[in-house]
């Protein structure tokens, strides 16, 4: 940001920002939501919830972490079934699957 922008935002408290901005500053602050501001300000911007990212690294953990018979371990650790974790160690991460059309002919 310029300069007298900094010195500005400085000054700006999280009770001074219109109200949807006082959400992002208090995890953020208001420093950093000012930048978010100048950066995505007049667009719509979309924040995926993380679940399907945490999940996938949880499972790539626990295929790294299984040694063949840990599996009691595993779901006790990760707050899961042991059916739950047989079922991701045998589950193929999507990025190993393979392309089942890679090598067909079109028709």
């Amino acid at each position: 940001m310029e300069k007298w922008i900094d010195e500005i935002a400085a000054e700006i408290t999280i009770d001074s920002l219109p109200e949807s901005y006082q959400a992002v500053a208090l995890i953020v602050g208001v420093e950093a939501a000012l930048k978010l501001s100048a950066h995505l300000g007049g667009s719509t911007f979309y924040f995926p919830q993380m679940d399907k990212l945490l999940r996938a690294k949880r499972d790539e953990l626990i295929r790294v972490e299984f040694n063949g018979c840990n599996y009691r371990e595993l779901a006790r650790k990760y707050g899961l079934t042991e059916t739950w974790i047989r079922d991701i160690v045998q589950r193929k991460p999507a990025y190993e699957q393979t392309d089942m059309f890679k090598d067909a002919k079109p028709s």
